[in-house]
């Protein structure tokens, strides 16, 4: 750990006292899909590669918002961290923004703060970094982390553009920028790399610092920790960021909330493809300088006000129908037009009541969003012109010759015993439980060849079938077979939910397990009207788990009597963790970090992904100074080794 660590003070909870955050027992499974979204999201955004734009992801934090006010997602933040790299923590504190995505959201909070002046920045859509400075030395650049505590990046940020090394003697603080890289060196140096930010994001946590000095550094904040050395207001401290020759953040400034959107549609209709970097939006605050309202997790008194999603228009050219199990989704094949600089020719249509509210048709002229990485979408018709063609749906399933249902959110196919459906089990088992190296190469050969059609064919396999197939060798069929029969025992929820049940996930068969039915004969012998008095099950849920479960029991019980895999039975006196919640962190040596969460919760505790406030153990082996293990020390959090774990349960 850096010597910043015993200079400067964490920031305090925002927690008010009186402050309800969402029961998890009160929860609809709608927002327990949300919360997992929104947490799985954030972290590949901030750690790996997104799967969806900024814009789906903000439709997600938006439902959740109006379904679950409260929900504790709301009081975190996204975190990115390395752990190869020491840990330093934050001057100020590099919390996210609130933010809105049309005027009438904007006009609503500028009445609210009635500010006189709006400072108005680009939001630029870059790394976050904080440089630190004591007596006008720069000692350290630091990532975002998790806010309070980031990645040391200091060797990197020294050699990238627009680094100062040294301000006034007298400044003792910070100042905060986003590390970009400009369009022009991306697409000359990086045609490859799938955004500019992303590859950002690579440069700056490499060892041997290579690229860094491709690198721009924008500041747009400072904070001074000398008493002696304040800030009159946010105006100054951006001239104060250009005197002292950082690359200061575009700023501008308007007397009315008018101006401020008026300026945004000028932003997003010319000036934005004229920059050498990329913004999604405007940042706008205040004249006032408010310390306070800086360690919140989300300041009031400044807004994200994001752009619309870049839309352009094409025309529709086909509709050709993706197949998932029995699920069968329509793609509109469209000219091939340009977004964000990529080249798009497919767009999502959802489902076949899209098509039919959209009144689609093969040469409509569309409007197509950017949707991230993903396949983009239609958003809306322009004109249909009179000698379109209507789309054409599929009427059997190409596998079993049965009708389609189309039920208008879905198209599929109902026979339960479609070949189509039975693959889709045998890939969603291993998915469940985790099973490494033995993907679709290896399972859709032994699905055709007759070998495995049910998941309990999967336990008599022998390294020679796997080995017989094209391209898998004597040792990667090994490894696939010891990966597979290495998992056990597993929890009944995870069993059950494993056998891909129609519309019913692990966590709904956990709340009929809760409710005391917790054995595979006892779910056996509930009734539709017993499962109607379990938590979240209503007429048709109730139906659905009813036909899905029995339609599967006897496979289920096939998979048990091959005596490979069990289902681990909850203890008595389980519910010892009962109000407790866990956190494992580095290797584990009697358990995998997916058994660890299991026990867990198979003894009435709750798992977590991270050291969130509350936790009640931190989990690891080791004394490393890892992010986890600061942050847990730094808020009381109780760190215990993987064998008092055990000995909590024993």
């Amino acid at each position: 750990m850096g010597k910043q660590l015993k200079l400067f003070e964490s920031a305090p909870s925002n927690k008010k006292k009186g402050t309800e955050r969402s029961h998890p027992k009160l929860k609809s499974d709608r927002v327990i899909e949300l919360q997992e979204l929104v947490e799985y999201h954030q972290h590949l955004y901030y750690n790996k590669q997104p799967e969806i734009s900024d814009e789906e992801f903000d439709k997600l934090w938006d439902e959740l918002k109006n379904l679950d006010p409260n929900n504790e997602v709301f009081s975190k933040i996204g975190a990115d961290f390395d752990t190869a790299l020491d840990k330093v923590r934050h001057i100020i504190p590099m919390n996210s923004q609130a933010k809105v995505t049309n005027s009438e959201e904007f006009n609503k909070w500028a009445r609210k703060m009635g500010y006189d002046l709006f400072v108005t920045q680009f939001k630029l859509d870059g790394i976050s970094v904080e440089l630190q400075y004591i007596k006008g030395q720069f000692t350290c650049g630091v990532t975002r982390g998790d806010g309070q505590v980031g990645d040391d990046i200091s060797n990197n940020i020294k050699k990238m553009q627009f680094f100062v090394p040294k301000v006034d003697f007298e400044f003792t603080g910070a100042v905060r920028g986003e590390i970009i890289l400009p369009k022009c060196l991306f697409n000359k140096k990086y045609p490859d790399a799938k955004n500019a930010r992303n590859m950002a994001s690579g440069i700056t946590k490499r060892k041997d610092g290579k690229g860094s000095e491709d690198l721009t550094i924008i500041a747009y904040d400072a904070i001074s920790k000398n008493p002696g050395y304040k800030f009159k207001n946010e105006v100054e401290k951006i001239e104060w960021l250009k005197r002292k020759r950082f690359k200061a953040v575009r700023s501008y400034f308007f007397k009315s909330n008018s101006e401020v959107v008026s300026f945004r549609d000028e932003v997003m209709a010319s000036m934005r493809t004229q920059l050498n970097y990329d913004i999604d939006g405007l940042v706008i605050k205040g004249k006032e300088i408010d310390l306070e309202d800086m360690k919140r997790t989300r300041p009031n008194k400044q807004i994200a006000f994001k752009f619309d999603p870049e839309e352009v228009e094409s025309t529709v050219i086909n509709v050709e129908w993706s197949e998932s199990g029995a699920i069968y989704t329509p793609i509109a094949i469209i000219e091939a037009i340009s977004i964000a600089g990529t080249t798009v020719q497919r767009a999502s249509l959802a489902n076949p009541n899209l098509i039919a509210d959209l009144n689609l048709k093969i040469g409509s002229k569309v409007i197509v969003s950017k949707r991230g990485d993903i396949i983009p979408k239609i958003e809306r018709i322009i004109h249909t012109p009179p000698d379109a063609k209507k789309v054409q749906y599929p009427s059997e399933c190409n596998a079993c010759n049965s009708t389609l249902v189309n039920e208008g959110t879905r198209l599929y196919c109902p026979n339960k015993k479609c070949s189509k459906r039975a693959y889709h089990r045998l890939l969603y088992w291993i998915k469940k439980l985790d099973v490494k190296n033995f993907g679709e190469l290896i399972l859709k050969q032994l699905f055709d060849a007759g070998k495995v059609q049910k998941i309990a064919d999967l336990y008599s396999l022998t390294v020679s079938d796997l080995s017989r197939l094209d391209r898998v060798g004597e040792r990667s069929a090994q490894k696939a077979l010891d990966n597979l029969l290495a998992v056990k025992e597993i929890p009944l929820s995870k069993f059950v939910g494993g056998f891909d049940l129609e519309n019913i996930g692990e966590t709904l068969v956990e709340k009929v397990v809760n409710a005391g039915h917790d054995t595979l004969e006892k779910i056996n012998n509930l009734t539709v009207h017993d499962l109607k008095r379990v938590e979240l099950f209503a007429d048709i849920t109730a139906n659905q788990f009813y036909s899905e479960f029995h339609a599967l029991y006897s496979e289920m019980q096939e998979v048990l009597n091959t005596n490979k895999i069990t289902i681990r039975r909850r203890k008595m006196g389980s519910d010892k963790l009962a109000g407790l919640t866990f956190c494992f962190t580095g290797k584990l040596e009697t358990m995998t970090r997916n058994e660890a969460n299991d026990l867990v919760t198979e003894n009435g505790g709750t798992p977590k992904n991270g050291v969130v406030k509350g936790l009640s153990y931190l989990v690891t082996n080791s004394a490393e100074q890892t992010s986890k293990f600061v942050k847990a020390q730094d808020q009381g959090t109780k760190i215990i080794s993987e064998e008092e774990f055990l000995a909590l349960i024993e």
